[in-house]
């Protein structure tokens, strides 16, 4: 089975996700196409707790989040194993700067063969998927899912959301094809 994560909304009025969320609408319309399960998650710190729940069962795992500051869509080789912000997540909370995972690894790479998939696909890969929920989720898939990425893909208006899909559906057929 196939499991596509994206996030609801969060962020200040006028952000790049504030009423919705562009991850949200891909990971929908790019399950559906793939007969994918599709799960919406909170933009929360804690999401790293729920992921043993979440990615059960699931045989590859693409979690999208949307990088406001980003044109082009991007894989991320790994999860930093901390959370910082200035930009508060859902509940209000804003960590000044702590590990996720105490036991965890300062850092864990995605289990796909990224450069392969970068270049198949004609994408980017990013190092780190930052410091935010992203990163949080981007860590805690790859300490409990070695079939798991994440995606980062830009605001709406550099990605529209039929070459989302079409995106993601060349990225799940390279990962099926390894």
């Amino acid at each position: 089975m196939i499991l596509i994560t994206g996030f609801g909304p969060f962020g200040e009025k006028g952000s790049v996700a504030h009423r919705e969320n562009p991850s949200e609408a891909l990971a929908n319309a790019a399950g559906e196409k793939l007969g994918a399960r599709t799960e919406i998650l909170p933009v929360r710190f804690d999401i790293g707790e729920k992921v043993p729940e979440l990615v059960s069962g699931a045989d590859l795992v693409l979690s999208i989040g949307v990088a406001g500051g980003r044109t082009v869509p991007r894989l991320e080789k790994l999860g930093v194993n901390w959370q910082e912000a200035r930009t508060a997540d859902v509940t209000g909370l804003t960590p000044s700067g702590q590990k996720i995972f105490d036991d965890g690894p300062d850092f864990l790479a995605s289990g796909w063969d990224l450069d392969r998939i970068a270049s198949e696909c004609g994408i980017e890969i990013s190092l780190s998927a930052g410091t935010y929920v992203c990163n949080t989720l981007s860590y805690s898939l790859y300490r409990h899912h070695g079939n798991s990425c994440f995606l980062h893909i830009p605001p709406a208006e550099h990605l529209a959301l039929e070459e989302g899909v079409e995106l993601v559906e060349r990225i799940v057929e390279c990962c099926m094809s390894a």
